[in-house]
């Protein structure tokens, strides 16, 4: 079932009640005993008059009362229907209703409820008459389905109910009608930046329910807004249901069974939670004797109920299960509305949709701390503006914090600012610390709480790849890091809020205030110093991470660092990982082994040597020494059983050590630019130009193979191993073909690789690029290449079509991922099913209508193409970004960018086109609807052309077509400037 319409304004209601009824009935009778029990009880109620049932339609005041009542109550007597003002009555009712504006409950007063729907008996000889006068018009057929979708809905039977005792009757109304109108709505202290957020959740409600019950998640980290958002939904929705509810959970008191929490106190607090919600819903107190018991009384009162419940500060399925039951306890039409820091709730509980509440923007973080530190939205007193930007980038749009330390610095002095800002750099805010703590605490294991403390240690991202090295699972331990909301994980890598990094900090902190020797992790530069130096104990250091420059330091990540007595001073027992780049040291002596060390990288060392074989370094698994110009030869790698990654990288290698042949077999090996490397292994893939066109056995479990400035290379003739990812060539300038490529081969780039002729891409492929490849004549396997998503052609012959490709891989590809591609677009070569629109470049914004459905075609995806135009520089970075909005929101981001190395003449332009899966962003924009392409203010490259256009399949036949969309109008920039 789905959500009805939900307008934009907030009702304020005229009345709670609007009483329908035919007077010469029930004037003086029910209806008079009703409307004073109402009006008794404080329900404002508008009761109608026979004065304004004159003329052929309904008075103005009448129409008015019915769409400002919040519920519209309708009295069937005997010959109610014997009314036509009546009847429209009833037809008004039901238009408000359907409109999402009204509550409806008929009462039937010694009427039978199938009279009504049927239209038999006294309701069908009054029907009779006004077919009489009317005829079998749409007017009376109109009035004939508003009575039968009345008389459908719950309301109340005179004789089903009390037996036709008229009092008891009354007060059944009475108690029905005062639980609806005593909810009210949530106070909502602070309103900025959260109208556009509870219109996007408002939007994710609106779509359909498999089983007509709409769940809808919000989540986000600690102090975000979740609670003020769900606040500000509610109160736009409450007046549409039957029962309405906002419940807040107290985690604290509410937890897992197997979390060591006393298992009869955890089921008391259940059943007291329970016992609330009962209570908020049906304003009754009542005994449970256990869990089982309250879910079933809960299941048979919600069934029968169109309520909207709000579960804020959720934590565990279990909560929302053993308060309600699961889904199929609520009616039909029923909304849930869940907040919670824990993403993965969601997923086991299956929400429709879920919405993350991101931080505010700087604007909106200096509102809303403006309100809370001098009262008001606008920043009057001038004199504090150089602390505010200080303080709203330190609370990093976290509302909490902009509201709790701008309630604390109010009425402070500027010296008192600028005391608490430096104060906060090293000492949190209890309140602050307190909150963010909580998603810390409620971590599944210690392991895991060991990576977050890890994490905060660094100042800037942390990739996978690190995180693996430090000894973690990081496939599954970041995601538990991430549905906590404490990081964020995105393609650069690992990242987290400054107010979440500062929390973690402040835990080691707290293992010792004032003995940085004993804490387990150390980052700040001044107690590195101290530490190391003055030897002020090392037992319990697990980790190093020197983030800020400080004279002669710079990380484990020890970068630039001088030590003296080699490494005696690091924590050889406990160091699991230290990059130490221009590092003096010249060798590492012998007897310094390193127990627990799973990564070693010092780029741009005096290290010449390693004094001590790496067998002796037992956990460790990669070696990093790229350009360390004195290294002459590599260590000792017999018995590293567990080393798999190795990198020379532009270092003055000369020798490789013969125990290197065993372990090439397993490894990744980078030897680019070792241009003094004189001899490897037999088994070796990269060695800078050396390898002729006998191309060695490679390594069974190799993953990606890199070959730079092999210049002798003219055939890959090798049996590829099925383990292989990627390949990269560069600069093999005699390589002539690229036939048998693994078929589970993923990615492709091949750069200046001038003799280049053929290429036959694999069925797994994913990623391609081929630039400069001036003499390539043929790219095969285009029909088999149903994965791609990424396709670059750049510097390529005039005779290898871009068009042409677009069309072989949409005919094969599944069509259900974002695909892209980039390409030189010669300027002979157009996209012949593109039809761009001109002057793209003067254009900041364009509207396009998605076309209606049409029945022998299956709307696939949106086509955004643009054409960039390129300088005459020879190395340019063309970047251009544009957003995709309808109605002022935002539902997909397009951002292109590409890297221009050598252009030729030829090469005037580039082209990008995007295909978006409809299912992306097209949840939210419908057959027919509008929106907007924006492109974003970057004067660095400017859109030459744009076309955006419709990607269909024919039902019958299955070929694809591709039609253009409804341009609107577009919004230049020189419009722009002339209106100003």
């Amino acid at each position: 079932m789905a959500t009805p319409p939900i307008a934009h304004e907030s009702f304020a209601w005229e009345y709670d009640v609007f009483l329908s009824f035919r007077g010469e009935d029930t004037r003086k009778t029910f209806t008079d005993h009703l409307y004073s029990a109402l009006c008794q009880t404080g329900i404002r109620t508008f009761r109608d008059d026979e004065e304004l049932r004159r003329g052929e339609y309904l008075a103005p005041e009448l129409t008015r009362a019915i769409q400002n009542s919040r519920i519209s109550m309708i009295v069937f007597s005997k010959d109610y229907a014997s009314s036509r003002w009546c009847l429209d009555e009833v037809l008004q009712i039901v238009e408000c209703k359907e409109k999402g504006k009204q509550i409806v409950f008929p009462i039937f007063y010694d009427v039978d409820p199938s009279q009504v729907r049927k239209q038999s008996g006294n309701y069908g000889l009054a029907f009779a008459k006004h077919e009489e006068r009317f005829g079998k018009g749409d007017k009376v057929q109109k009035w004939r389905d508003a009575l039968t979708k009345v008389a459908d809905m719950s309301g109340w039977d005179l004789q089903g109910i009390t037996n036709g005792y008229e009092s008891k009757f009354i007060d059944t109304i009475i108690k029905e009608v005062r639980m609806i109108v005593r909810q009210v709505p949530m106070f909502v202290p602070n309103t900025v930046g959260l109208d556009y957020r509870v219109e996007h959740v408002i939007q994710l409600l609106l779509g359909e329910s498999h089983d007509g019950v709409r769940m809808i998640g919000i989540h986000g980290m600690g102090g975000i807004g979740k609670t003020t958002l769900a606040k500000a939904v509610y109160n736009r929705l409450f007046v549409y249901f039957e029962r309405s509810c906002f419940l807040e959970i107290d985690s604290t008191t509410l937890g897992q069974q197997d979390n060591g929490i006393n298992l009869e106190k955890v089921d008391n607090q259940i059943k007291i939670i329970q016992k609330q919600l009962f209570k908020k819903l049906f304003n009754e107190e009542i005994d449970i004797g256990s869990i089982d018991e309250g879910i079933m009384l809960m299941k048979r009162r919600l069934q029968a109920r169109k309520c909207l419940i709000v579960l804020d500060n959720l934590e565990h399925r279990n909560q929302f299960n053993k308060l309600c039951g699961g889904r199929d306890s609520f009616g039909g039409g029923s909304t849930l509305i869940l907040t919670t820091r824990e993403a993965h709730v969601f997923k086991e509980l299956i929400v429709d949709e879920h919405y993350e509440v991101k931080v505010l923007n700087h604007e909106e973080s200096l509102q809303l701390f403006s309100l809370h530190a001098f009262g008001e939205h606008a920043l009057q007193k001038q004199d504090y503006n150089k602390l505010l930007n200080g303080i709203v980038d330190y609370c990093d749009g976290l509302p909490l914090a902009l509201e709790v330390l701008g309630a604390y610095l109010c009425h402070k002095s500027q010296k008192e600012w600028i005391s608490t800002l430096e104060k906060l750099k090293g000492i949190p805010h209890n309140d602050i610390q307190a909150k963010l703590k909580i998603s810390y605490d409620g971590l599944p294991d210690d392991h895991i709480k060991s990576l977050f403390l890890d994490l905060v240690c660094f100042s800037n991202g942390v990739s996978k790849e690190k995180i693996d090295n430090m000894g973690y699972f990081s496939d599954i331990e970041i995601q538990d890091l991430v549905d906590k909301c404490l990081i964020n994980c995105e393609w650069i890598g690992i990242s987290m809020h400054s107010l979440i990094r500062e929390m973690g900090r402040e835990i080691i902190r707290s293992e010792s205030r004032y003995n940085p020797g004993e804490r387990s992790r150390l980052w700040c530069p001044y107690d590195i110093h101290d530490v190391l130096i003055g030897e002020k104990g090392m037992e319990k250091i697990e980790m190093i991470v020197l983030n800020s420059p400080m004279k002669n330091m710079e990380y484990n990540q020890i970068d630039e660092i001088h030590l003296e007595g080699n490494f005696k001073h690091l924590p050889r027992k406990t160091l699991r990982c230290l990059q130490w780049n221009q590092c003096p040291v010249k060798s590492i002596p012998f007897g310094y082994f390193f127990d627990k060390l799973v990564k070693l990288k010092m780029w741009e060392s005096n290290i010449k040597e390693f004094g001590v074989p790496l067998k002796y370094f037992l956990c460790h698994e990669s070696l990093d020494l790229g350009w360390c110009e004195n290294l002459t030869r590599t260590p000792d790698f017999s018995g590293a059983k567990n080393l798999h990654k190795l990198s020379f990288y532009g270092s003055s290698l000369e020798k490789v050590h013969y125990s290197n042949i065993d372990l090439w077999m397993q490894s990744k090996i980078d030897l680019w630019g070792c241009e003094r490397l004189k001899k490897l292994p037999s088994s070796s893939v990269e060695n800078s130009g050396m390898l002729t066109h006998n191309f060695p056995q490679f390594p069974p479990n190799l993953e990606d193979i890199r070959l730079y400035g092999c210049k002798n290379l003219e055939v890959v003739s090798a049996t590829f191993p099925t383990s292989l990812e990627g390949i990269v060539l560069y600069g093999c300038t005699n390589l002539k073909t690229l036939l048998e490529l693994p078929q589970n081969l993923q990615s492709l780039y091949v750069f200046n690789c001038e003799s280049l002729e053929t290429v036959h891409l694999p069925k797994m492929l994913e990623y391609v690029k081929l630039t400069h490849c001036k003499k390539l004549k043929e790219i095969q396997g285009w029909e088999n290449a149903q994965f791609l998503t990424r396709i670059e052609l750049r510097g390529v012959p005039n005779n290898i079509k871009f068009s042409e490709i677009i069309n072989k891989v949409l005919k094969v590809s599944k069509l259900n991922s974002y695909i892209e591609f980039e390409g030189y677009l010669p300027n002979n070569e157009t996209l012949s099913w593109i039809k761009f629109e001109e002057n793209g470049s003067s254009s900041s914004s364009i509207s396009f209508q998605l076309p209606p459905l049409i029945s022998n075609l299956e709307f696939l995806e949106i086509c955004i193409s643009v054409v960039l135009p390129l300088h005459e520089s020879s190395y340019a970075r063309i970047e251009a970004r544009a957003r995709i909005e309808k109605d002022g929101f935002r539902v997909w981001t397009l951002a292109w960018y590409s890297f221009v190395n050598g252009l030729e003449e030829a090469e005037n332009v580039v082209s990008f086109v995007n295909f978006i899966p409809q299912d992306y962003f097209f949840k939210v924009i419908k057959a027919g609807e509008i929106f907007e392409v924006i492109f974003e203010d970057d004067k660095k490259c400017m859109v030459k052309k744009i076309r955006v256009e419709a990607l269909y399949r024919d039902r019958e036949d299955g070929f694809l077509q591709i039609l253009p969309l409804t341009k609107l109008h577009s919004n230049t920039q020189e419009e722009e400037e002339e209106e100003e």
